[in-house]
């Protein structure tokens, strides 16, 4: 774990590079496009619209568990939206810097960081919106609310782990970017995020647990809809970090034995 805290301690003495980085990533998103910010709400509104659509009208889904399955969805959505678009994008963060790759004074684990941290603003604004929205409809705020930003600590921790494991691999390995394609495409299906795992027989939802999004995803709706506390769910938050804190060793290492090999291959 001491490559994990020397490289955090790296992190902070370079915050001021980390934020131009963030910056011209954000600003890049939007270059040479009219509606600039507001694709990134365009497409995943249009998704969850589709869906609210299908499983409404198509199936006659008008509440789940109890609450209003527009904003149940909306709630679950959020958090995978933000996952499959950083964890999508991290087999080219590296590609996408490749100009800094002979520059040694760099600390290249930073750039996983950089796009993490760019994502996670309009992944804000989205939690901002749902809790508006939610509000309109007459959702009753709570202190639990504010657990909303513990959830978005997880699932950048988990990111962070991945990103270092995918972008640092896929350089030397090309299958990984499809490894990563079809990762995001299974995992939106064996996720409960259109879906309530209640409706698994109860004998196999143990398996349905074992995926970290799940105990994510149910968080933000725990968060925002049930105000449910994260401590009333010991051995899934258990489970969780130590999945996740693994993950976490497991990509700084890779990456950081990989990483002076980089410019032999880009």
């Amino acid at each position: 774990m001491m490559i994990v805290f020397r490289f955090l301690k790296e992190v902070i003495n370079k915050r001021y590079l980390i934020y131009s980085l963030v910056k011209r990533d954000f600003q890049n998103q939007y270059t040479g496009s009219y509606f600039g910010i507001m694709w990134n709400f365009i497409q995943p509104i249009v998704f969850i619209f589709i869906l609210w659509f299908v499983l409404n009208i198509g199936f006659n889904l008008k509440r789940i568990e109890n609450t209003n399955h527009i904003f149940w969805l909306i709630s679950g959505m959020i958090c995978w939206l933000h996952f499959s678009d950083v964890f999508s994008s991290s087999t080219q963060i590296i590609q996408q810097y490749s100009f800094l790759i002979k520059k040694m004074d760099l600390s290249l684990g930073i750039l996983p960081i950089a796009r993490l941290l760019s994502a996670s603003i309009n992944h804000f604004i989205f939690i901002f919106l749902t809790v508006f929205f939610g509000l309109l409809m007459e959702v009753s705020p709570s202190f639990c609310f504010l657990q909303i930003f513990y959830y978005t600590f997880a699932l950048q921790v988990l990111l962070l782990g991945l990103c270092w494991l995918a972008s640092s691999t896929s350089i030397f390995i090309k299958d990984v970017n499809n490894i990563v394609t079809i990762i995001v495409q299974f995992g939106f299906w064996i996720t409960p995020v259109f879906w309530s795992i209640d409706n698994v027989p109860q004998n196999y939802q143990w398996i349905i647990k074992l995926n970290p999004l799940h105990y994510l995803v149910t968080g933000y709706r725990d968060s925002l809809i049930y105000q449910i506390p994260f401590w009333q769910k010991p051995l899934e938050t258990i489970y969780f970090w130590v999945f996740s804190l693994i993950i976490l060793f497991i990509g700084a290492v890779v990456f950081r034995k990989l990483r002076p090999h980089f410019a032999e291959v880009i």
